[in-house]
């Protein structure tokens, strides 16, 4: 017979946190003096928190709002349901395209029955939705974004209406840079053209909807206890999960493992599908100010030359230069890729002179040039004597 204690963990077992949390991604794990904390500070349910080089998301307190989502820059976070190709999918099946028209609503707007379920799609809060779903949407021909929200200012989870503005700001920024026509509205009505003509059908479709994704959450139930249970008649035996130093030490390269930042790709790849002139990208003089991407400064006057901001950027936008030779003997050259960086800033947290600066604002044309650019910084004195000995004797 189980005891009090069996009974309790697979009670424990059996709770699914609403997040999926990738740490090797997460800047605060892979260092502890990142001062990345965006997540946190989001999520108006304290349902997050770091601590000595971990993330814990407390499955309780979360409600699901999705802020912290849109706010990580290295995508580490992300909603267990909808996912994000989720919320795509169901949005382009839902769009009207003739009228170029894609509606998303948050579940208290569309718990007030007032709009065919499938002219829209659903999320629990438009906090969920960040530039990255704005600019697929726009990227496959939709050129009418309607985000329907709840009323935010007497909504429980109203806080988040800050964090649903600056998605909506971010990728109306980026549409405007490109030239595209494609328009987002936020709003706290459905259009005419959407509304339900007999509510009764609508809360039909509802109960219908419900009781799909409760089939689905108990048979997820049932294979976690099935799992379980192979698992003990095994004997328990599995591979030990690797650790954190194990993942994340630096190897022959001199650099920490890096991973590709999928979300810039998307958004690239959004971007230049809707311009008007996609070739025109590279030459183009438009200025983004962006919490996606980022532009790189150094005081070579300052900087040792240590390489730690090499060595911690995660996304590998930050490597050295081995063929190029400035004009001075005491200098040398870091390449940096605008489209790499998640201006995450773990690079500037490094820094031991406090010399790189991180910003926003990032020249349009830097993201789409084959060519990274190169930053000038300080040669580590014993090597600058060792260069200089060898030009010489050259």
């Amino acid at each position: 017979m189980p005891s009090v204690a069996d009974v309790l963990s697979y009670a424990d077992y059996l709770k699914v946190s609403p997040l999926v949390i990738d740490e090797d991604k997460c800047v605060a794990v892979r260092n502890r003096n990142a001062t990345c904390r965006k997540c946190s500070d989001a999520c108006l349910a304290a349902a997050i928190t770091i601590h000595q080089n971990e993330v814990t998301v407390d499955p309780d307190a979360c409600v699901q709002c999705g802020a912290c989502t849109t706010v990580c820059p290295t995508f580490a976070l992300a909603l267990r349901e909808p996912t994000s190709t989720q919320l795509l999918a169901s949005t382009l099946k839902t769009a009207d395209r003739p009228r170029g028209m894609a509606i998303m609503a948050c579940a208290r707007a569309a718990a007030r029955h007032e709009a065919d379920p499938e002219r829209f799609a659903e999320v629990p809060c438009l906090g969920a939705v960040g530039e990255t779903e704005l600019l697929a949407l726009a990227a496959a021909g939709l050129d009418d974004i309607l985000l329907v929200d709840g009323g935010c200012a007497t909504c429980k989870y109203g806080a988040t209406d800050g964090f649903i503005a600056a998605s909506v700001d971010q990728a109306a920024d980026m549409l405007e840079a490109v030239g595209a026509q494609a328009i987002i509205t936020r709003t706290s009505q459905f259009p005419p053209e959407v509304l339900a003509p007999r509510r009764v059908n609508v809360r039909g479709e509802d109960r219908r909807g419900l009781l799909a994704q409760t089939g689905r959450y108990v048979r997820s139930v049932a294979g976690n206890v099935a799992k379980k249970t192979v698992e003990e008649k095994l004997g328990g035996a599995q591979a030990q999960p690797r650790t954190l130093k194990d993942r994340l030490s630096a190897g022959r390269s001199g650099r920490m493992p890096t991973f590709q930042p999928e979300g810039n790709f998307r958004l690239l790849e959004s971007m230049e599908k809707v311009a008007e002139q996609p070739d025109g990208l590279t030459a183009s003089d438009a200025v983004l100010e962006t919490r996606r991407f980022g532009s790189l400064t150094i005081d070579a006057g300052q900087c040792s030359g240590c390489g730690l901001c090499v060595l911690f950027c995660p996304t590998a936008a930050l490597s050295h230069a081995e063929f190029d030779r400035p004009e001075r003997e005491d200098r040398k050259y870091l390449e940096f890729s605008a489209e790499l960086c998640t201006q995450c800033g773990l690079c500037r947290d490094v820094c031991l002179r406090k010399c790189l600066e991180v910003s926003a604002k990032v020249p349009l044309a830097s993201l789409y040039d084959l060519e990274p650019e190169l930053l000038e910084i300080s040669r580590p004195e014993e090597r600058a004597s060792l260069f200089s000995r060898f030009r010489s004797s050259e």
